[in-house]
């Protein structure tokens, strides 16, 4: 049995501690990281690029289902070396601007990208090594994001909103992306399509001007002096956070979402194109009210507890989809998704926010975030693939539920010391994680 949520005082251990932020300063720090993560999923080739590219692949270039796939895992091989810029993002960090560096950088490399696809003649190699370019320049944009929010969450103690914060930030850039790519491809030209990315990709660039004073106090603090053969050590023999990957590729491994689900309702429950696109629309609307719900929950139960029963919450996310028997039950089974996953979520990630080790939140954040994202879900898709073209639907869900089950015994090796306070409480990363 999971221990029974466990609900504290309502005295402010922050406030207690000596850091206390003003509401006015903590609705910065919020705003800021809601900005950028914003223009960051939208920026990105897999925001509102992402169906334009699929559609422009397929009928002005004529590419195949089996060519298409390769097009995509070519794109999305950067994303699995996403550790590599955060590990030179904590071994080199410029005095001048710190992490917003490599928000100016990587935001005008991925800005020079698209600005060539917006006028030149798009052939497939073109696409594929300006894809590919613009994804490695939000890399080097998401290493230094990544970083700061999980510099300015430790320091501040608002690991849980700044985890609603991201999360919020990735559900409503996929559900503009769902809605507004159909719309782009019928009534903007390819070229039209980059541009307006790189608009928004120009957004960061700007931001990284933004001095937002928990931003340049981060950029400030002392680093350790470290050679990188340690800094490496050092983060292999830090405990918290395996665990935390752990739980969140086991969260993300899913065989029987992507392409089987995909082929599952257009196929079998015989969906249109339109109810598909509807039904993606809301799984990703819906998780936003669930992660927003973690906002005011962690400051009132502890980390652990609602890992626990967000836990239990998520389990029940692969089984609902047996229900979805004919569009009008596909659609509130969609609901029903997003709603399920939202709070998990929000707590897996305040969990790797809390465990990444000082100094190198780069390479903790994007390795076990962003790389183990990545590795889960396509891993999660190719073997689903498989096991969908054998042996059909249901297999790959009850093989999508256990894995999320496997989470529960990993939450027994999370340390207590990093889950064991609700945000607002004073949590010494230092001493817990050299303990550790």
């Amino acid at each position: 049995m999971p221990p029974q949520a466990q609900m504290l005082g309502d005295a402010t251990d922050a406030e207690s501690s000596g850091y206390a932020d003003s509401a006015g300063a903590r609705g910065a720090i919020l705003g800021y990281f809601l900005i950028l993560f914003l223009a960051v999923g939208l920026g990105t080739p897999i925001g509102i690029a992402a169906i334009p590219i699929s559609y422009y692949l397929k009928d002005n270039l004529h590419l195949s289902p089996v060519e298409l796939a390769v097009f995509v895992v070519l794109a999305g091989i950067p994303a699995y070396f996403g550790f590599l810029p955060g590990f030179v993002r904590d071994r080199l960090r410029p005095r001048l601007m710190g992490d917003r560096f490599y928000l100016l950088i990587g935001a005008a490399i991925a800005l020079a990208a698209y600005l060539y696809l917006g006028v030149a003649s798009i052939t497939y190699l073109r696409l594929l090594y300006a894809t590919l370019i613009t994804g490695i320049a939000y890399l080097i944009i998401m290493s230094g994001s990544q970083a700061l929010m999980t510099g300015v969450a430790q320091g501040h103690l608002m690991t849980g909103r700044l985890s609603v914060i991201s999360g919020v930030a990735t559900y409503v850039p996929a559900v503009i992306s769902a809605l507004l790519g159909g719309w782009l491809v019928a009534h903007v030209s390819a070229h039209g399509t980059f541009l307006i990315a790189a608009v928004v990709t120009a957004v960061i660039g700007v931001q990284s001007f933004w001095r937002l004073g928990a931003v340049v106090a981060f950029e400030q603090s002392k680093v350790r002096s470290e050679t990188s053969i340690d800094a490496i050590a050092r983060l292999a023999y830090h405990r918290p956070i395996w665990p935390a990957a752990a739980i969140f590729l086991l969260w993300n491994f899913g065989p029987g979402w992507g392409t089987p689900m995909f082929y599952h309702l257009t196929e079998t429950v015989k969906v249109s194109s339109q109810v598909f696109g509807a039904f993606t629309a809301l799984q990703w609307l819906f998780f936003i009210p669930s992660a927003m719900l973690y906002a005011p929950l962690c400051r009132r139960f502890t980390l652990s507890s609602l890992l626990w029963w967000g836990t239990l919450v998520a389990i029940l996310q692969g089984p609902i989809m047996f229900f979805a028997r004919s569009p009008a039950s596909a659609l509130t089974i969609a609901v029903l998704y997003g709603l399920f996953g939202g709070l998990p979520t929000a707590a897996y990630v305040d969990l790797i926010i809390r465990s990444c080790p000082k100094g190198l939140e780069g390479t903790g954040m994007m390795l076990a975030f962003t790389t183990t994202y990545s590795a889960a879900t396509n891993s999660g898709n190719l073997l689903g693939s498989w096991i969908y073209a054998r042996a059909g639907f249901t297999p790959a869900v009850i093989i999508t539920t256990l894995a999320t089950a496997l989470i529960v015994p990993l939450l027994w090796w999370v340390p207590e010391t990093v889950a064991s306070t609700r945000e607002g409480e004073t949590l010494d990363f230092d001493s817990t994680y050299s303990d550790a």
